[in-house]
This record gives structure tokens, C-alpha cells and sequence, in this order.
């Protein structure tokens, strides 16, 4: 079957709106086509707008629905943020009652029962008590907000149980990272973790925490890796008031519009685009090589197919070694026997290569089992080859490979929590944060 004959199959199949696709895998599986043809037909239809890709959960019918949060502070949320930052500046005297209600509202442009229960619900909280008939003062005031306003959120995904699996060497170092760029600021680091499945946040001890809960938090840092339903997440978070820092880890177009104009969110793309490979190809050419070869066998992912756009854009010819029937490490690592068929895979990518300067490997998991197979003796050595990660791996195999910039990512991360709105990033949907090739 051809691309086209794949098209006319998938209309004809009576989908409605919503409805998963089968996966590219079982569609090529049932067909007997390759997964590349039914790799170029889905694309081709969401290029059309006929069905529509969410990150690492497959392909879906129809048009994709728009992130719907509100972005919009609740008038209780807004009178004490209001009353509090004009505690904090001086406007308002803690050493004297608060105005009367009456005054209050005129002040704030807010209802007599409303202002009530806002004040009634400071009292609760233990930052205002109250003094006579509808009169209320500061409590302590210096000492709540200051704990309150020195502890940052750090929140990742997690399972059941509140437990974070780290599936990779960035994730623990972007959390380390994290931890001593906040200490160095005087901010204190509270951990979250995120249960997709169940759209809720754990602490450690697998106890579910409200947002409503964290208000008084300083802001929080954020990371998507392996969040696949990211609109579930910022629905969350849309409704707090603190800054956020968003470590990006989804194809760019992806980040929730409702969300990109919101000066206290800050999206920071570290290994997504064309960026990477653009660093890579300029690597190579002041090294004097112009033919290479990139070899993917995540082909199916965006960021595989942006680095491959980047390698050429710099003016290097490319040979095309990939396969698009995965899209990541964590894709293959679903199957039975996946290192049997991830070897299978690689051998047949690198077996009809031409003569080239070097090989750029998609990542270092695929240079360090090519090295494997080159000592085993069941490949031959390239001429070259660099990778992208600069995970520990890549040492201890002396594989040349684009560190990303994690130093930078938790460094803007924090920035952005201190200094909301106040950024150096000509683009403010993203931030993007380049990195370099590390030669071993």
C-alpha cells in the first residue's frame, strides 16, 4: 500500500473526534507495510489537519482541542495578594489596624461580604487576627511571609506512590542543579512530584498536596520530561499566582497558548528544534568534514527530525540512516527483547552507509551500542563519530557529544522566579538554551 492508499483508509474508517489511531507499529504490523510508509501517511494527514499528534501518546482524529484554563486570578486570590504586597511595601502599617472594611473595598474596588470572607480567611491562615468589630491587623507578618515567600516548588513527574524514577542522567542532574542554584539564592526546595495518571501532586510520602495549599510559595520550577497530557498539568498550575519556570521538554508549537503571553510563565527549551543540530554541523564544518551521515532510530520523534533539519541548514550533504517505527529510548524499552531489536534495528540502518566524513548518532545511547558492535566486530568503525547528551556513557567511551546547557537551564530558572517579566530572550514563548559538542 502507498502512502495515499493508507490516507483513503484511515477516511474511511469512521473515526470520530478524539479517537486514538492504531498505532503506527500495528498499523505496519496489519498491513504489511513498512512503518515509514504509515509514518509519512499520518504526517501527511496531520499536515492536513485531518488528525493531530499529541507527544508520546500516538495519533488521535480530528482537530486538537485547545488548552482551556483560565488564566484569570479569583477575586479572593486578588485581595490577598493585594493586601499582602502592600504589607510587604510599606503601603500598609503593621504596627496599626487594617482600614474598615468600607474603606478596604473602596480601595479595591470589591463587595462589603466579599472583602469579609477574604479577611476571615487571612485570620484562618494566622496572618491577620482580628481586633473589635470589623477590624483586623498583621499578625506576625514578617515572620509568615518570609517563611512563605523563601520556599520555590520543584516539580517532576512521579509515580503512585510519590516516588521519582529517574529514566536518565539530565533529569537528576537538572534537580541537583536546581537545588544548588536556589540554595545560592536563599530559597528553599520543595520537592513534588507530579501522578499523571491520577492528575494530582504527591510529596515523598505519597500524600496528595493542593495547589491551594502552596499560595504563599515563592514560585515554582516545573519540568514536562515524560508528562504526556502536559494541558491536565497547567490547568493545575494556571490557577496559582506564584511565577513558574517551565523546563520544556515537547515539540515547541505544543506550549499552551493561553499560557505564552502570561509574563510569570517562563518556557525554556533545552533539547527541542532545529538548534542542536545546527551546533553540531558548524562543529564538523571548522573541522573540514561535509559529507555525513545521521543515524536515527527514533526518526518518528520531532526532535530526531529537527536535528536532522539543523545538520543540513548549516550546508553539510547528509545521508538519511533512520527509522521512524520509534520515538525514543522509553519507546523501545515498552518491548520484550527491545536491546535485540534496538541492535537489529541500528545494524540495518549503518549497513548501506557511504563513504563520509563522520556519523552523528541521534543520541549517545545509539553511539555507545555502535562502539559495542564495532568491539564485538559486527560493524565496522566510522570514520568519525559525535553524538548529542554528553552523558557519562559518552566518557567512559570517549564519544564526542552536544552537551546541553543544564548550568544554564536551572540558572534561568531560578532568574525567572526572583525576576518575573524581566527576560533578555528576544522570543518570550521560549527560551532557548544552546549548549556544545564536549570532545573526549
Amino acid at each position: 500500500m502507498t502512502v495515499a492508499d493508507f490516507c483513503r483508509w484511515i477516511e474511511s474508517s469512521g473515526f470520530k473526534a478524539g479517537d486514538r489511531l492504531p498505532s503506527v507499529r500495528d498499523v505496519a504490523s496489519s498491513s504489511g507495510a513498512s512503518t515509514y510508509t504509515v509514518f509519512r501517511a499520518y504526517k501527511k494527514m496531520v499536515d492536513q489537519g485531518k488528525i493531530y499528534a499529541e507527544h508520546g501518546n500516538g495519533y488521535f482524529w480530528g482537530r486538537k482541542p485547545e488548552l482551556a484554563v483560565s488564566v484569570h486570578e479569583r477575586e479572593g486570590d486578588r485581595l490577598e495578594r493585594l493586601l499582602l504586597d502592600g504589607w510587604n511595601s510599606g503601603k500598609i502599617s503593621a504596627d496599626a489596624p487594617l482600614p474598615s472594611i468600607k474603606d478596604l473595598c473602596s480601595e479595591f474596588g470589591t463587595t462589603p461580604p466579599t472583602m469579609r470572607r477574604t479577611l476571615e480567611a487571612l485570620c484562618r491562615k494566622g496572618v491577620l487576627e482580628r481586633k473589635g468589630r470589623g477590624r483586623y491587623r498583621f499578625v506576625n507578618v514578617h515572620r509568615v511571609s518570609a517563611a512563605r515567600l523563601k520556599e520555590i516548588l520543584l516539580i517532576m513527574r512521579c509515580n503512585q506512590n510519590g516516588d521519582f524514577n529517574c529514566l536518565g542522567e539530565r533529569e537528576l542532574t537538572f534537580m541537583q542543579k536546581v537545588y544548588a542554584e536556589a540554595r545560592r539564592n536563599n530559597l528553599k526546595v520543595k520537592a513534588l512530584g507530579y501522578f499523571e495518571d491520577g492528575g494530582v501532586f504527591l510529596d515523598a510520602g505519597g500524600n496528595r498536596v493542593d495547589m491551594e495549599s502552596c499560595r504563599g510559595c515563592f514560585g515554582a520550577v516545573v519540568s514536562t520530561m515524560l508528562v504526556f497530557n502536559v494541558n491536565r498539568l497547567f490547568a493545575e498550575l494556571a490557577c496559582t499566582r506564584f511565577p513558574v519556570a517551565v523546563w520544556w521538554e515537547h515539540p515547541l508549537y505544543d506550549i499552551p497558548r493561553a499560557l505564552k503571553k502570561e509574563k510569570r510563565f517562563a518556557f525554556f527549551n533545552l533539547a527541542f528544534g532545529e538548534f542542536p543540530g545546527r551546533a553540531v554541523g558548524r562543529f564538523l564544518k571548522e573541522k573540514g568534514m561535509s559529507r555525513i551521515a545521521f543515524v536515527s532510530p527514533y526518526h518518528m520523534s520531532m526532535w530526531s527530525r529537527d536535528r536532522l533539519k539543523g545538520l543540513k541548514k548549516v550546508g553539510l550533504e547528509v545521508f538519511e540512516a533512520t527509522d521512524a517505527s520509534h520515538a525514543s529510548p522509553y519507546d523501545f524499552m515498552q518491548e520484550s527483547r527491545y536491546r535485540a531489536n534496538f541492535r537489529r534495528i541500528l545494524l540495518s540502518l549503518v549497513a548501506d552507509i557511504p563513504p563520509v566524513d563522520a556519523w552523528v548518532v541521534s543520541n549517545d545511547r545509539v553511539g555507545v551500542e555502535l562502539l559495542s558492535l564495532v568491539e564485538q566486530g559486527l560493524l565496522r568503525r566510522p570514520p568519525y563519530m559525535v553524538s548529542f547528551d554528553n552523558s557519562v556513557d559518552s566518557y567512559r567511551n570517549r564519544l564526542d557529544s552536544f552537551g546541553f546547557s543544564l548550568d544554564a537551564l536551572a540558572e534561568q530558572s531560578i532568574f525567572h522566579l526572583v525576576s518575573p517579566g524581566i527576560t533578555l530572550y528576544k522570543n518570550d514563548d521560549f527560551r532557548e538554551l544552546s549548549g556544545r559538542v564536549v570532545e573526549k
